[in-house]
């Protein structure tokens, strides 16, 4: 108890409810606690079934224990008469079955003592794949109940399976039918009927009495997908020091990349022969050889580079000799002239011919080859040829996408077809029409997977980060790894420095669902569903 002076000059008093203060403390608390799982939930009400852990009765197909009706088996057993109880739901749902019909006859036997139980436990014994949730499909398809469409045997269940996969305007008047149906049914079914096998495996009597709250706040999902995001440690991978057998310094391994692509892109135009950018690299990284002269290999690349430069720009290409220096000096007089030289390029060994650039180091060396390389893509050939080249990368993935359109277009066709034959009556269903649509339906699926390949295929000749975040991008390149393609690229804020990385085969998969585009993950997400 305190006293303070109010406005009037006279005490007051202000009481301080401290006991009240630490209930409230204590109440917010439970609040922000993430919700337990409560074993002693109680006697509930969830979607018009009641479920009572102590007095209910569980049900053999959905494992529930509600106070909902369900039917007892009559027959005997090995150790006592058959305890196994099925719900009013289950039973009509999965055998077409109705439980107070069941009840009323003296020796009923159970569907799990007849051998046709197709609960997930009893297919599994049997050797069996669990069917999951089938009630909707065999309902779409005419069936009475699963029991019923399984008899039909493993092409029927393809059918109907794959009429789950139907636009979302079939699916909607599907379902209204569906609602229909649903209203016309016996009256002793007990009011409505839900799919007995969508709780298999979760326990409902184990959550918390109080009602779960639906309604999520604006951005939950975003904010979750960011923080599994940020908590998600991607694997680096290993430091990549050796390129189609040439070893080399880490960071001297993008250049080598780089010339290697570049003589891939445009061997044709230099006619640079199979294998020979991988011994130009392992000459140029395995040090200084003996005699006064460069290796024939590396010369003549780069008198084959030196020559198309001079021509783009109206000289006359010498004749160079390849154990001459002019060459070399030649190469040192561009790089003097460059606005874009580097100060690592070493002027006044090349100045000094073959003796000044076997003085260089593998390093310099290889900047040296990659500043020709980078001229010539200057010059009106290359230009021409890469122009070219994006033409028809567009024209490529332009048919690609119509082959896309149409084989979608085809598929909403046949589906459409599947679904009109599967409304028939079961007399006069056609079943050879049956697969031969489920196998158009198929190829169809296997076409419209080749014409999304050669829309990747369509890319540009210089080739791009498949992602690029803050000091790192992903590159895929193919001949490097016989079984990964990915390859990691660390760099500083200046561009200058860079170190590279390789990935195992199960470090690959990691960053290949990183890399992948969200449409495509959700995409995954809805098959796997």
């Amino acid at each position: 108890m305190g006293r303070k002076k109010g406005a009037g000059g006279g005490p007051k008093s202000v009481a301080v409810p401290a006991a009240q203060t630490e209930a409230e403390v204590e109440k917010e608390a439970k609040k922000a606690a993430p919700r337990k799982r409560n074993p002693c939930p109680g006697i509930r009400g969830v979607g018009g079934r009641i479920y009572d852990p102590e007095n209910g009765k569980t049900c053999h197909q959905c494992r529930q224990k509600t106070t909902d009706f369900a039917v007892a088996c009559k027959q005997p057993g090995e150790k006592g008469p058959c305890s196994t109880h099925f719900c009013h739901t289950c039973l009509f749902n999965r055998y077409g079955e109705n439980a107070k019909q069941a009840a009323r006859k003296a020796r009923w036997a159970c569907p799990k003592c007849r051998g046709i139980c197709n609960c997930s436990f009893c297919r599994k014994k049997r050797g069996e794949t669990p069917t999951g949730i089938l009630a909707h499909a065999a309902k779409a398809t005419g069936h009475s109940s699963v029991h019923e469409l399984l008899k039909q045997g493993s092409d029927m269940v393809a059918a109907a399976q794959t009429l789950t996969s139907l636009p979302a305007k079939i699916k909607k008047e599907q379902k209204e039918g569906n609602r229909k149906r649903a209203l016309e049914t016996d009256d002793d079914a007990d009011g409505s009927v839900v799919d007995g096998d969508e709780n298999v495996g979760t326990d409902l009597n184990a959550f918390p009495s109080s009602p779960a709250n639906k309604k999520l706040k604006k951005g939950t999902s975003d904010e979750s997908t960011d923080l599994l995001k940020t908590k998600l440690e991607l694997p680096r991978g290993t430091l990549v020091t050796n390129v189609v057998g040439a070893k080399l310094e880490a960071d001297d391994v993008g250049s080598a990349i780089q010339f290697y692509e570049f003589c891939r892109t445009f061997a044709e135009v230099f006619q640079i022969k199979k294998g020979q950018p991988e011994k130009v690299l392992q000459v140029i990284t395995g040090g200084s050889r003996k005699g006064r002269v460069v290796p024939a290999v590396v010369a003549d690349l780069h008198i084959s580079l030196l020559s198309l430069i001079q021509e783009d720009r109206g000289e006359n290409p010498l004749d160079y000799s390849r154990d001459g220096d002019a060459w070399i000096t030649e190469t040192g007089k561009y790089i003097s002239e460059s606005t874009v030289i580097s100060k690592e390029l070493p002027l006044d060994c090349l100045n000094q011919g073959v003796s000044g650039y076997k003085k260089l180091s593998p390093s310099l060396k290889l900047h040296v080859l990659n500043f020709l390389c980078d001229e010539t893509l200057s010059t009106g050939t290359l230009r021409g040829l890469i122009v070219k080249q994006d033409e028809g990368a567009t024209e490529r993935k332009v048919a690609a996408r119509e082959k896309i359109r149409a084989a979608k277009e085809k598929e909403k066709e046949l589906k459409e077809r599947l679904k009109n034959e599967m409304d028939k009556s079961m007399f006069l269903r056609k079943g050879e029409e049956i697969k031969s649509l489920i196998s158009q339906i198929k190829e169809l699926n296997e076409d419209k997977e080749a014409a999304v390949d050669d829309e990747k295929l369509g890319d540009l000749l210089r080739t791009k980060p498949v992602r690029k975040d803050k000091g790192v991008a992903y590159w895929k390149f193919d001949g490097y790894y016989k079984k990964t393609s990915i390859m990691r690229q660390e760099f500083d804020t200046t561009g200058n420095n860079d170190k590279w990385f390789m990935f195992t085969e199960e470090e690959e998969k990691v960053i290949g669902d990183h890399l992948a585009p969200r449409s495509l993950l959700q995409c995954k997400s809805h098959t796997k569903a």
